[in-house]
């Protein structure tokens, strides 16, 4: 029987090839991303095309009622998005309180919901030095959390753990990919910056697999 599986689906690239793979695996996908109040929020624009194309369930839960929860940091206030590399101390300015274990709380209910077994997010080894709900040890107790918190146990599962955005972006690359359907900036404006951690990651993951990045940038690299 298919697996079904939920996958959190932010609209950027880990996320991208995280729904490709369960796809290419046989899985029957449920794609669930979250409005959190995220100033990048032009990435959930992505994500609806890229699902209404691809004819995969989506939806969009808006979670932006529960901000005063999860303030205080550069991705949902008025605090500048700093820039430079993620392993920089800061980047912590990015954490968003709490931010994984609210949305895999909500989706392993939906995985409930439609029948699901798993639910897949995108953290891998290039976050652990600055988000903790990255970590090995985070996914393994929400997983044990999981498994008893329903009638149903639901798993879950960071595939991309072990590797980086460059490995990430290879795999992506070798399922041929189209990694203009992604959005990966913390600012959320016309063109992505280049200057903020997520783009300085991604920009170093398409430099190492020697492939120029199809996104525009501000600064016409």
């Amino acid at each position: 029987m298919t697996d079904t599986v939920v996958v959190i689906y932010s609209g950027g690239m880990d996320s991208y090839t995280l729904l490709h793979l369960a796809r290419i695996r046989g899985c029957r996908v449920h794609a669930l991303s979250f409005n959190y109040g995220q100033r990048h929020v032009r990435e959930l624009e992505y994500a609806r095309s890229v699902c209404e194309t691809q004819g995969i369930p989506h939806k969009v839960i808006d979670i932006r009622a529960m901000s005063e929860v999860m303030s205080g940091s550069s991705l949902t206030s008025d605090r500048d998005v700093p820039e430079g590399h993620y392993e920089e101390e800061s980047m912590k300015a990015t954490v968003v309180p709490n931010r994984n274990m609210i949305l895999l709380s909500l989706a392993t209910g939906y995985a409930v919901t439609v029948g699901g077994g798993t639910v897949w997010y995108g953290a891998h080894g290039g976050d652990h030095a600055i988000y903790p709900d990255c970590r090995p040890e985070f996914v393994a107790k929400m997983d044990a959390v999981c498994r008893v918190a329903n009638y149903e146990p639901v798993g879950i599962e960071a595939p991309f753990m072990a590797m980086d955005k460059g490995q990430i972006l290879a795999e992506g690359l070798r399922l041929g990919l189209d990694y203009s359907q992604t959005w990966t900036c913390y600012n959320g404006r016309e063109r992505a910056c280049g200057r903020c951690g997520s783009c300085v990651e991604r920009l170093e993951a398409f430099a190492a697999n020697g492939v120029t990045d199809p996104l525009e940038y501000e600064d016409s690299r």
